[in-house]
């Protein structure tokens, strides 16, 4: 009778085990929404990796460079809406894409390009998930390599903030779109050419603070030691204020009043605000696995 006891309660132990395995094999191969890959101006794609988010989860991935030609500079002005509205009709020509329900993937400066998708391409269903890696969601507002508590890069900035309100600046200077000038405010929304319309700092757009609360998840990533995006904490939708000292997102004006609804995003637990060690675009394939597969299986 024990022996009988004992055989029946293995078999209920080994039937129940492989329903867990079958069921977590199951969710590991269910299909994501596709994604879009977006990449910054200048940069290929890195096939390796969208071949890997493609048989990872099993889905269509798309990926996009905002430009691989080297005379950009002469002969092609950048400008985030011109780049945008190119995007977007990629993305109604696309049949995976076109009705929207996909989520974005953006490295670096792509982050200004999933910001046009999120806010700007009209689509049938939102945006499914974001997720930005080392991206100037905020904007910048101090040259690579040359921070403003240097002196030489306090007066250079100086002059570029100036320099920004010109027009032949987008031929000239890739963030000149998302230049943000903590000393001038009023300068600035003045003369921003996207970002302050963007962050609904100027002409007030319900429906872009909509396109980004109705998303599923979002994850924005800062690299701890990042050179190349000024203020790092723009990547968490931080900027500087008018001393130039760092303003983390809940001391941030857009972030205060909810401008783009980052912070509904958050309070509703649908963001993630994640810290990877070293400088920019410094990760790697665990990284991926622990933090973006999650959120893109979602």
């Amino acid at each position: 009778m024990k022996f009988a006891k004992t055989i029946l309660i293995l078999s209920i132990v080994c039937w129940f085990g492989i329903s867990v395995s079958a069921s977590e094999n199951s969710e590991n191969k269910v299909k994501a929404a596709p994604v879009l890959v977006l990449y910054p101006l200048g940069d290929k794609c890195e096939f390796r990796t969208v071949n890997y988010l493609e048989q990872t989860l099993n889905t269509y991935v798309k990926c996009v460079e905002e430009a691989t030609d080297e005379s950009w500079i002469i002969n092609d002005k950048y400008n985030v809406k011109s780049h945008g509205e190119q995007l977007c009709e990629q993305v109604k020509q696309d049949d995976n894409l076109k009705h929207g329900n996909f989520s974005i993937v953006s490295l670096s400066l792509g982050g200004m390009m999933a910001r046009y998708i999120i806010e700007y391409c009209p689509l049938d269903m939102p945006i499914r998930n974001v997720v930005t890696l080392g991206a100037p969601l905020n904007g910048i507002s101090a040259i690579a390599s040359l921070p403003r508590d240097s002196w030489v890069g306090y007066y250079i900035d100086l002059i570029v903030d100036k320099l920004m309100s010109f027009k032949f600046t987008e031929r000239l200077f890739q963030p000149s779109d998302y230049w943000k000038e903590p000393e001038d405010y009023d300068h600035y929304v003045e003369t921003s050419r996207f970002l302050a319309e963007a962050n609904n700092e100027v002409d007030f757009d319900v429906k872009k603070k909509t396109a980004w609360t109705s998303i599923n998840k979002a994850l924005f990533i800062k690299f701890a030691d990042d050179s190349v995006i000024l203020p790092k904490e723009s990547a968490w939708w931080g900027e500087y204020d008018e001393d130039m000292t760092e303003l983390d997102r809940h001391d941030s004006y857009v972030y205060q009043e909810d401008l783009v609804g980052i912070k509904t995003l958050e309070d509703s637990h649908k963001a993630q605000f994640v810290q990877w060690p070293g400088d920019h675009m410094a990760f790697n394939y665990t990284q991926i696995n622990d933090w973006v597969l999650p959120v893109l299986r979602s």
